[in-house]
C-alpha cells in the first residue's frame, strides 16, 4: 500500500539522497534541484524559505521506503513557485497524478503562478507539464567550463564592484533583466566573501558587470548574471568579464566546474561561452501555468 504525507525534517538526508539519485539521470532531471545529495539537502533547509520543506513537500511511501517526492519552493513576493519534481522510481509513475493532486492541495491560494524546468530527455515530466496545460515559456542551455581548462584563460585584472558603481550596475542589471528573480539592489544586498560583482570600467564608467556565486563546501560555482552596455558592445569586454569570474572562482579549490544556463535563442551569448571554454551540458525547458 502507497500512503503520501508531508515529508519530515528527520527525513531530510533519505528524502535528499532519492532526489539525487533520481536527479542525476537527464530523463528524470529537473533543472535546479541538483545531484549532490548534501547540496541538495543544504538547499531543502536554507534556501526554501518562505514555506519550510516540511510543509512543502509530498512524499510517496511503499513497504517503509520512498518511492516519490514532489514539492515547490514558494516566493510570496513573486506570488509564485518552483516545482521540484516528480521524482519517482521509473515504476511508479501511475502514481503521479494522485501525487500531484496532494501537493496542489498545500499550495498557499495565494500563488498565482508555478514553473518547472524540464529537461528535455525528461520524457514523464514533459508529457506531465503538457497534460496540466502549462505553456513553455522558453528553451535554456545549461553550459560547463571545466577547471582543466582554466589555464587557458587570457591574463586579466579583476575589478570588483565598489560603492561608487553601485547605481551604475543597478541600472544595468534592472534594464536587461527587467523581470528576473534577482533586481539590482538585491544583488548587492547578497554581496559577501561568496558572492561576487566584477566590472569593467572605461573612463570612470561602468561598461559591464558580472555577478557570480560560489559554494565551497560543495564544490559549487555559477554565473548567475553578466551584462555589458549596449554601446560597449562587440569589443570583448564580455569575455574579459567572463574570464575574471572564472579565474575567481577557479581560487577555490573544491571548484571543479562553473555551470550557467543561457536561452537557447540568445545565440551570441552562446557562442561567447563557448569561445571561452563552456561546453553544453543539458538543454531544458521552462513551463509556467497560472494558478
Amino acid at each position: 500500500m502507497i500512503e503520501f504525507k508531508l515529508a519530515k525534517k528527520e527525513d531530510i538526508k533519505k528524502i535528499s539522497s532519492f532526489i539525487a539519485k533520481i536527479n542525476s539521470k537527464e530523463e528524470n532531471h529537473i533543472g535546479y534541484c541538483g545531484t549532490n545529495s548534501e547540496e541538495i539537502a543544504n538547499s531543502l533547509m536554507k534556501d526554501i524559505i518562505d514555506i519550510s520543506f516540511n510543509e512543502s513537500f509530498i512524499i510517496g511511501i511503499e513497504d517503509e521506503k520512498i518511492i516519490g517526492v514532489l514539492g515547490f519552493d514558494t516566493d510570496f513576493e513573486s506570488n509564485s513557485a518552483e516545482i521540484w519534481g516528480p521524482f519517482l522510481k521509473e515504476d511508479k509513475w501511475d502514481i503521479v497524478a494522485e501525487m500531484w493532486s496532494k501537493m496542489i492541495e498545500i499550495l498557499p491560494k495565494g500563488i498565482g503562478l508555478i514553473s518547472m524546468f524540464i529537461n528535455k530527455k525528461n520524457r514523464n515530466c514533459l508529457r506531465l507539464a503538457d497534460s496540466f496545460h502549462f505553456i513553455k515559456e522558453s528553451e535554456e542551455i545549461i553550459l560547463s567550463f571545466e577547471r582543466t581548462y582554466a589555464h587557458k584563460l587570457q591574463d586579466t585584472s579583476i575589478i570588483e564592484l565598489s560603492t561608487v558603481y553601485y547605481e551604475d550596475m543597478q541600472l544595468l542589471h534592472d534594464k536587461v533583466f527587467p523581470n528576473t528573480y534577482y533586481s539590482g539592489s538585491q544583488i548587492i544586498e547578497r554581496l559577501n566573501n561568496h558572492r561576487k560583482v566584477f566590472i569593467d570600467i572605461k573612463n570612470n564608467k561602468l561598461t559591464g558587470y558580472i555577478y557570480v556565486e560560489v559554494n565551497p563546501k560543495f564544490g559549487e560555482g555559477s554565473i548567475e548574471f553578466f551584462a555589458v552596455d549596449e554601446l560597449q558592445r562587440g569589443k570583448s569586454i564580455g569575455s574579459k568579464l567572463l574570464t575574471m569570474a572564472l579565474k575567481w572562482l577557479f581560487t577555490f579549490d573544491s571548484i571543479n566546474n562553473i555551470i550557467l544556463c543561457v536561452n537557447s535563442e540568445n545565440k551570441k551569448a552562446l557562442d561567447l561561452y563557448k569561445r571561452v571554454g563552456f561546453k553544453q551540458k543539458h538543454q531544458l525547458y521552462y513551463f509556467t501555468k497560472k494558478c
